[in-house]
């Protein structure tokens, strides 16, 4: 076969081959052919493989001991191959300490995703520590950020020098001046002023009592009390709550002076019990209802007519002169 003859179909690269003898057509199509085959595995290969970006820094490489410093760490792949398997840093490592951690932050641009995340670092030995790579994983496959170094530097005194022990050096006494001492007098004689004058309120107070103890009974303060114009104008302004409040409290005060019984601490069928052993069997029955009554205007907001308030007075009344009866001795065997 001569060259003349050779028709081929092709590009020029193939002309000139088969033109020039170098290799036969069908082997040159052949070679072509695997050429074109390997270039298209090697572009799809690559064109998969995740190009990640990985940024490692610091904000400053030389800190005093003790002062922080900022690791910053930035990954940057494809939205297909994200990171699986993020980085452990240590607390402790190359003696240096991790004071904080950055929640790990993420975001995306086109079809690029990027991880974020600071790490607060500080050391407490003088030295250059390396902060070392730290391995994190994309489709299975470990890879890892960059190494760096930071330089911790002992604190500068501005004046090294050796400085010895120096001799005790004797200080004169200062002398007080005259107003410290006037104004403690004068603080010693507003103190006794005042315990004076405390001591001769206390005594005033007590004899009052004593002299309004000897002066009024029990029963004649209750009964005064009951028939207060107070106690009239709570009955007119038809305030039924704090009426019964304030003629059961004055009943149970006469209770107690009388008969050193606890009256304002018992409940009502406490007081009742300790009313009936006294035997007022006459009494007993309307003492017992308007107890009964002032519990219920007091706790379940019953409002009673207006006739029944004025009973309840008058009630009270005869109960605390059958009362005022009794001897002192039956009530103290009752508890």
């Amino acid at each position: 076969m001569k060259k003349k003859d050779i028709h081929i179909k092709g590009n020029g690269f193939l002309r000139k081959i088969t033109d020039s003898g170098v290799l036969p057509k069908r082997a040159a199509v052949f070679a072509l052919r695997a050429l074109i085959a390997l270039a298209f595995f090697f572009n799809t290969v690559f064109a998969q493989a995740p190009a990640e970006q990985v940024k490692t820094s610091l904000d400053r490489d030389h800190v005093l001991i003790g002062e922080p410093v900022v690791l910053n760490i930035e990954i940057n792949t494809g939205m297909n191959h994200p990171v699986t398997e993020w980085i452990v840093l240590p607390d402790r490592f190359n003696r240096l300490e991790v004071l904080g951690r950055s929640p790990r932050d993420s975001s995306y641009a086109a079809d690029r995703i990027t991880y974020r995340q600071s790490f607060t670092l500080t050391g407490f030995e003088p030295g250059t520590w390396m902060i070392p790579a730290m391995s994190f994983v994309i489709d299975k496959k470990t890879r890892h950020t960059d190494s760096l170094p930071v330089t911790i530097i002992a604190a500068i005194l501005k004046d090294s020098a050796y400085h010895d022990i120096r001799e005790i050096i004797e200080v004169p006494p200062s002398k007080t001046s005259w107003w410290y001492y006037l104004a403690g007098i004068l603080s010693l004689i507003a103190l006794g002023l005042l315990v004076v004058l405390w001591i001769r309120q206390r005594s005033g107070n007590v004899g009052v009592e004593r002299d309004h103890g000897r002066s009024v009974s029990p029963l004649k303060e209750a009964l005064e009390q009951l028939s207060s114009p107070a106690t009239g104008q709570l009955i007119r302004d038809e305030e039924w709550k704090g009426y019964y409040s304030r003629v059961t409290d004055i009943f149970k005060t006469y209770i107690e002076k009388k008969f050193a019984f606890p009256a304002m601490q018992k409940t009502t069928d406490e007081l009742l019990v300790f009313l009936h052993g006294l035997g007022i069997k006459n009494e007993y029955p309307v003492i017992a209802e308007v107890l009964r009554m002032a519990d219920a205007v007091k706790f379940a907001k019953y409002k009673p007519e207006r006739e029944v308030p004025g009973n309840a007075r008058q009630a009270m009344v005869a109960g605390l002169k059958a009362l005022d009866q009794i001897n002192i001795s039956i009530a103290q065997e009752l508890f």
